[in-house]
């Protein structure tokens, strides 16, 4: 009995010794990497700001993590990272969806609770884009090794509808959702079309087949929507961007292949700000172009590198209706926030 009440004390001291080292140290073991400090903006001083880098995100310790005391309970947690984020999309509470193409889910960066979750986990096999019914919380995912859309709910991930009948989608890629005209577009990269469906998921209508001609594609990707529903197409493989009103009927279009700023290698992504300028992404360049309405390009932002406004292997986009810009930084493992800045901020 002695030794046993004189062990009890031995084992409540070392804890009691434990919890006290914790404490002392716990200002450093919750602390995970350190952001990039600085004004970083584009085009640089003398001349007026237009871009402005905000932050990043790459995994849960940008959004806190366990204390020390924790880990020691449950031992070292494991930290999921992005491996290939490719297509992102924010809600207006501040959510940021990213498509990790790699780990075959969806990080769900909750900026209103500081956490980090995940969705898709047991559906997805190969998710790419992403793009929102915010009116009824449906996230669509397109799954280009499944060949499918699907629309899950952005809260649980539940599937609530699929797309894609057997051998009828080739590689599905770029997503966008109009919430006025409630219709959802689709690049179906390898059938060289964009189809559009309705709210559920039927079928309204596609446009486009292969070729370099007005409306015709070669290898259509990534897709945004303006305030008019004028949807613009990377017409990948065209080194272009094309331009069609909400039936599909071409508008404009412009670039072309080069090595020089305003034209492209490897366009990507691609977003709009409030103010109606275009952006497009070049994993080649290792940047994101910023044009007028009719292809005058008004901004460059970017090269290759880690650090902020650098990139290693950008694709997907996506501009918010505060015009901040996130970019799914594939190589860096990340997601970059941008700020588009009003000439009259």
């Amino acid at each position: 009995m002695i030794y046993r009440q004189r062990d009890k004390k031995i084992r409540t001291g070392i804890i009691f010794f434990i919890m006290g080292v914790l404490i002392l140290f716990s200002g450093c073991a919750t602390q995970g990497p350190q952001k990039p400090s600085g004004n970083f903006v584009w085009p640089p001083p003398p001349e007026t700001a237009r871009i402005k880098w905000l932050t990043q995100w790459s995994d849960r310790f940008d959004f806190g993590r366990p204390n020390a005391m924790f880990t020691l309970l449950v031992g070292e947690e494991q930290i999921e990272r992005l491996q290939r984020p490719n297509g992102v999309v924010a809600d207006s509470a501040g959510s940021v969806y990213v498509a990790d193409s790699e780990l075959a889910a969806i990080f769900v960066f909750d900026q209103e609770k500081g956490a980090l979750r995940f969705i898709g986990q047991n559906t997805l096999s190969t998710p790419i884009d992403l793009a929102l019914d915010e009116k009824r919380g449906i996230l669509f995912v397109s799954d280009s090794k499944a060949a499918k859309v699907y629309g899950l709910d952005k809260n649980t991930g539940n599937v609530v509808m699929a797309m894609g009948a057997p051998g009828e989608f080739r590689n599905p890629s770029g997503l966008a959702y109009d919430d006025q005209r409630e219709r959802l577009y689709l690049s179906d990269t390898q059938n060289h079309t964009v189809r559009v469906f309705d709210k559920n998921g039927r079928p309204l209508l596609k446009f486009g087949q292969r070729g370099s001609g007005d409306g015709e594609f070669n290898y259509p990707s990534y897709l945004a929507l303006d305030k008019q529903g004028r949807l613009y197409v990377v017409d990948t493989l065209n080194f272009r961007i094309q331009v069609f009103d909400s039936d599909g009927q071409f508008i404009r279009k412009f670039g072309s292949l080069g090595d020089t700023l305003g034209s492209f290698t490897r366009p990507t992504g691609i977003g709009l700000d409030s103010d109606g300028h275009v952006y497009v992404v070049d994993s080649a360049f290792n940047n994101f172009q910023i044009f007028d309405e009719t292809g005058t390009l008004l901004l460059p932002v970017g090269n290759v590198g880690r650090g902020p406004g650098q990139f290693f292997l950008p694709t997907g986009m996506y501009i918010d209706r505060q015009d901040r810009i996130y970019i799914a930084d594939v190589f860096n493992w990340r997601i970059q926030v941008f700020q588009y800045l009003k000439v009259n901020e």
